[in-house]
């Protein structure tokens, strides 16, 4: 080997070794975590919170929750997430189902959602701060810093607001960590208390505009009544399809509400609140309207468990194109669906028809995946399981067909 092929061979050996170097650093980056705490002692955890003299942030998962085991793959892991929490917090998780100490904490957390997310001060034992639901590394840590914050996070501003402070801003602030915290009622209530007695020229300004889209949600309270009256004047700020994207979705919102009810919730009807709604709808000049209107009149026929009245409404629901931007495709969906309480064989053979119809009209391959486990889900019902392994297998194809399209 001559000194040319030497030189290469050695600058080849030293980029090899440089590359392993950069592989192993970039892995080593991506292996942080938060380091949660190994004994499922809820005094041991609190003891060492206070030695360390910080607060205490606790993961309240089941193991059926989806979002939680999102948190904990992609978000638990972000090496951001991990340098702050592990700086700033004694970590611990629990099974709120399973673990022991996890079921008494679920009770004194008050905790009623999954995931639930709480910062604990150890000497008080009292919630400082709460978030709902899964996020990205970005939202966690933002909320973890909200935590440390002795003058913003939630206990504080509770204290602060039943002390009287209105200002916009903490409002806006305020309304939102409420939010966060799924106290949604709340949220709202405090955003209306702020925004009802403004004029229409401030609900348009940007900031009010971004707390009425987070936090308000009743088509039937008077500041929406008002954003759907005066719409006009919201267009020419905020545009129509944001502004139209909000009032369609708090109206189809409650409808579900109202349509999702079944006597296994153990909670009587709202018959005022669902005239109130269909009041309100036939009052109002604005697209979704009608479609609503069509949910609520389905779904009497289904209170009264009279099937074939359901499919005979949603025939005549159909014949009058009452629906915009998709919305036939879950109100089909779904009332088909519940031919699954129904036992009448024929009925439900019928339904299973129908859904090959609408197949046929719709091109997504998402909707037709779920289409298909409707379908599987009825031919379950009257023992077709060929019929029902082909239907699921069919979805399952669809999910493949929009991967790939991806």
């Amino acid at each position: 080997m001559n000194s040319s092929q030497m030189i290469g061979k050695m600058k080849r050996l030293i980029l090899f070794t440089l590359l392993i170097a950069v592989v192993v650093m970039n892995a080593t980056a991506q292996n942080r975590s938060i380091n949660f705490e190994q004994t499922k002692e809820w005094k041991k955890i609190v003891k060492k919170a206070k030695k360390e003299k910080k607060l205490i942030f606790v993961d309240c998962y089941t193991s059926w929750c989806g979002p939680c085991k999102m948190l904990a793959k992609d978000v638990f892991t972000n090496d951001k997430v991990a340098d702050f929490f592990n700086a700033n917090f004694v970590n611990a998780k629990f099974d709120m189902e399973k673990e022991a100490d996890g079921v008494v904490l679920k009770k004194q957390f008050g905790v009623n959602f999954f995931p639930t997310l709480v910062f604990v001060d150890p000497t008080s034992g009292e919630v400082l701060h709460r978030m709902v639901g899964a996020g990205s590394p970005e939202w966690l840590i933002a909320g973890g810093k909200l935590a440390i914050d002795p003058d913003n996070n939630l206990r504080s501003m509770v204290k602060r607001y039943e002390n009287g402070e209105r200002d916009g801003e903490f409002i806006r602030d305020y309304a939102g960590v409420l939010f966060s915290a799924y106290t949604r009622d709340e949220a709202a209530r405090v955003a209306c208390e702020y925004l009802d007695p403004l004029p229409v020229d401030s609900l348009v300004m940007r900031e009010n505009w971004q707390m009425i889209k987070r936090v308000v949600s009743d088509p039937l309270c008077p500041l929406l009544k008002r954003v759907m009256a005066e719409r006009e004047k919201f267009y020419a700020t905020i545009g129509r399809k944001e502004v139209d994207a909000k009032l369609e979705k708090v109206i189809y919102n409650a409808v579900d509400k109202l349509t999702g009810w079944s006597p296994k919730k153990k909670k009587a009807f709202d018959e005022k609140g669902n005239q109130e709604l269909i009041n309100y709808l036939m009052s109002i000049d604005f697209y979704a309207a009608p479609a609503g209107l069509a949910g609520l009149y389905t779904a009497a026929y289904v209170r009264e468990g009279d099937f074939r009245g359901m499919l005979n409404k949603m025939d005549e629901v159909f014949s009058y194109n009452l629906f915009r931007n998709g919305a036939e495709l879950p109100y089909f969906r779904d009332n088909i669906r519940l031919l699954g309480n129904s036992e009448d064989k024929a009925l439900v053979e019928e339904g299973i028809q129908r859904i090959d119809r609408f197949m046929v009209q719709d091109t997504k391959p998402l909707d037709k995946s779920n289409l298909m486990r409707v379908k599987a889900f009825l031919q379950k019902k009257i023992g077709d399981s060929a019929g029902a392994e082909a239907s699921t297998k069919a979805a399952e194809n669809y999910l493949r067909e929009m991967r790939n399209k991806k």
